[in-house]
Formats: structure tokens, sequence, C-alpha cells
């Protein structure tokens, strides 16, 4: 039979807390709250109380490696260059990819306002699917090079 999940909390919180240090410093108590919420909803479906504090402090590490990761991710999203908008002129859709071809504007409009998968396209279009798949990439690379 399991323990009360608070009385885990108390007899292994606070070297939860110097292992989660650890691993993630400054964010340390960000990292061993959310690694206790994932332990408190996961508690209910262990099938046995053996290795409960092997199986917080593994909870704790894999929540501290997702920390990490995401604060990577979001590190590498705000050093991205920032991509030069187009013009005042344009600021809807149809502004926007006015410069192209028609073909190209159709496979657009089909793909980002009709939203159709490229099976889709390509029935409209009347061409194969990778012929919509290939229209749809050019289009967006000529805008992408038109407005960079």
């Amino acid at each position: 039979m399991l323990p009360p999940f608070w009385s885990l909390v108390e007899a292994h919180g606070d070297e939860l807390l110097v292992h989660a240090r650890r691993l993630s410093g400054e964010a340390a108590e960000d990292v061993l709250q959310d690694a206790l919420l994932r332990a408190l909803r996961a508690y209910p479906k262990l099938r046995h109380a053996e290795h409960l504090r092997a199986w917080l402090y593994r909870v704790t590490t894999t929540t501290a490696i997702d920390h990490h990761r995401r604060a990577k991710r979001e590190v590498v999203m705000d050093e991205l260059p920032v991509v030069a908008t187009y013009d005042t002129d344009h600021d809807d859709f149809e502004g926007l990819i006015a410069p192209l071809n028609e073909t190209a504007q159709t496979a657009l409009r089909l793909r980002f306002v009709d939203d159709l998968d490229y099976d889709g396209i390509a029935a409209r279009l009347g061409c194969s699917s990778a012929a919509a798949r290939q229209r749809v990439s050019t289009a967006v690379r000529t805008l992408r090079e038109s407005y960079a």
C-alpha cells in the first residue's frame, strides 16, 4: 500500500531540492515544483511502494532535463534573426502574395487559406501531389527571398 504522497514530500523534499539545484541551478525551485506535480499525478497509478525515493529522484531528474531542453529552445528562438516584414501596403495575405504568378497564388491560397493538404491541392490544380507540394514550396521560397 502506498503511503500518503505528502509524507514522501516531507521525508525527501529537502534532498530533492538539493538534487534539483545540482541539475538546474537557479531554476531548482521551479523544477522541483514541476517534478512534484508530475509525481503527484502519477502517484495513484503506481503498483507498489518499493523504491519511492528513487522514483522521486528519477521524476526530478527527468523534469530538470525537460526544463533544460525547454530553456535551450527558448534561447535559440530568441537568437533567431528578425525577418524583414513586408511593406505596410501589403498587410494582408492577398497583398503579400500579389507579386507571385497566378499558379503560385492559387497554390498558396489552397494551402494556407483553405488549409488543404497536398492531395487536396493536387485535385484542385489537376496535378500530382508531388507537383502540388513543389508549387507551394517554390512559392514560399520566392516570398522569403523577395521579402528578406
